[in-house]
């Protein structure tokens, strides 16, 4: 089994994590189950090992299968063992997310940045959970999340969209200007008074006959 089971997507590929950060740059997707893993472990097989490593994958299968309740109780048991383990912590946040739990989301993602104050997921989604209720504080996440990784596409789509909001124009189309170098893909979600110009192609004249 890969360290690293994608479970769902809430904007930068928000993950149920194994043990490996991850977050890629895909816009924001509603969660979705997978077929993978084991039935009896995502129905919470009691044979499975109780280590920590252990229950985070047996809480990744069940998330899998879209047992959320019994993944939360198997992420739950990961914390008794281990109180400051960020990938149960995460974990444990993006079910809340998933389930439009904000505030219990922006909890759950405060505990995994004690452990780990660059981790990059956790970042993430809590900005985007403090989108609506402290856009600020969402700004400066999405300022922290692409100084570490500058290659964050659509944390720059994100923090445009909120500077935008402000009326902060510069430095929106600037956040703009770098989502779309980074991923073309993206020039959709950009507000079209935000889009770069298209430059007109030329075509070069055949020569006149004589």
């Amino acid at each position: 089994m890969n360290t690293r089971q994608i479970f769902g997507s809430l904007a930068c590929g928000a993950v149920l994590l194994t043990g490996v950060a991850g977050c890629s740059d895909e816009p924001a997707e509603k969660p979705q189950t997978s077929s993978s893993g084991d039935s009896d472990k995502a129905n919470g097989d009691t044979n499975a090992g109780t280590a920590p490593a252990d229950l985070l994958k047996l809480g990744v299968e069940q998330g899998q299968a879209g047992n959320l309740d019994a993944a939360k109780t198997t992420f739950e048991k990961v914390l008794a063992a281990e109180a400051d383990n960020k990938f149960a912590w995460f974990n444990l946040g993006f079910i809340a997310q998933s389930r439009n739990q904000p505030d219990e989301a922006v909890t759950n993602y405060d505990k995994a940045l004690a452990a780990d104050g660059n981790y990059k997921p956790a970042l993430f989604n809590k900005a985007i959970a403090l989108e609506g209720k402290a856009p600020t504080t969402s700004i400066d996440i999405y300022r922290k999340v692409v100084s570490i990784d500058n290659k964050s596409s659509t944390a720059y789509l994100r923090l445009g969209i909120l500077l935008s909001q402000t009326g902060d124009d510069s430095k929106a189309r600037d956040a703009f200007k770098a989502a779309i170098r980074l991923d073309k893909g993206l020039t959709s979600a950009v507000p079209a008074k935000y889009r770069p110009t298209p430059t007109p192609t030329t075509r070069s004249s055949a020569p006149a006959g004589r």
